[in-house]
């Protein structure tokens, strides 16, 4: 054996200390992951691609019809009778 050799049985044991070291990280990291609501990574991911859907969405009907993205706005918000813009 080398002086900086561990034996057999110390290897174990901290291979085994590691493997719990490990499954509490891993559990914390779930744990960290689990909130639905609020400022997660995933709902700002999830909140940007709606909105380059939205935007695209827009930008592809003021192709077709020539009516601009405020403009589609307005329509919408006065033909579902939320906003009257008389």
């Amino acid at each position: 054996l080398s002086p900086r050799a561990m034996p057999i049985e110390d290897q174990k044991e901290r291979a085994k200390e590691m493997i719990k070291y490990y499954r509490v990280k891993g559990l914390e990291r779930t744990e960290s992951n689990r909130q639905v609501f609020g400022w997660t990574p995933n709902n700002e991911l999830l909140n940007g691609r709606w909105v380059m859907m939205g935007l695209f969405l827009g930008l592809l009907t003021e192709f077709a019809t020539g009516v601009n993205f405020i403009d589609q706005i307005k329509l919408m918000l006065s033909y579902t009778g939320v906003i009257d813009f008389e």
